[in-house]
């Protein structure tokens, strides 16, 4: 290991990983039903939120992102820079496959 961030939290760990990632008006794709902070920060520093639906076992797969993006696309809108996305997910617990991922 080269470098070891310390925050005080995980909220803090991810606003400094999505400050590092990511700029204003850069769109990135969330699943529908996430972790609330992802939104929260993501909006604070000017990122477009993009909601991905989830299916029933609130996961989401492949072809809802491709939907996600194609769309985004049809509307001349600025494509996804980045997809967040964690298992197991706070707050449904759902957790994805190797496969999945």
């Amino acid at each position: 290991v080269e470098q070891v961030h310390v925050t005080i939290g995980s909220s803090a760990g991810f606003t400094l990983s999505f400050l590092a990632a990511f700029d204003v008006d850069d769109a990135v794709a969330i699943p529908s039903c996430s972790y609330p902070c992802y939104r929260n920060i993501l909006q604070a520093l000017g990122v477009v939120v993009v909601p991905v639906e989830t299916n029933a076992e609130f996961k989401m797969d492949a072809a809802a992102l491709r939907s996600c993006a194609q769309e985004r696309a049809n509307a001349n809108l600025a494509p996804l820079k980045g997809l967040i996305l964690s298992s197991p997910a706070n707050p449904t617990g759902a957790m994805l496959s190797a496969g999945e991922m």
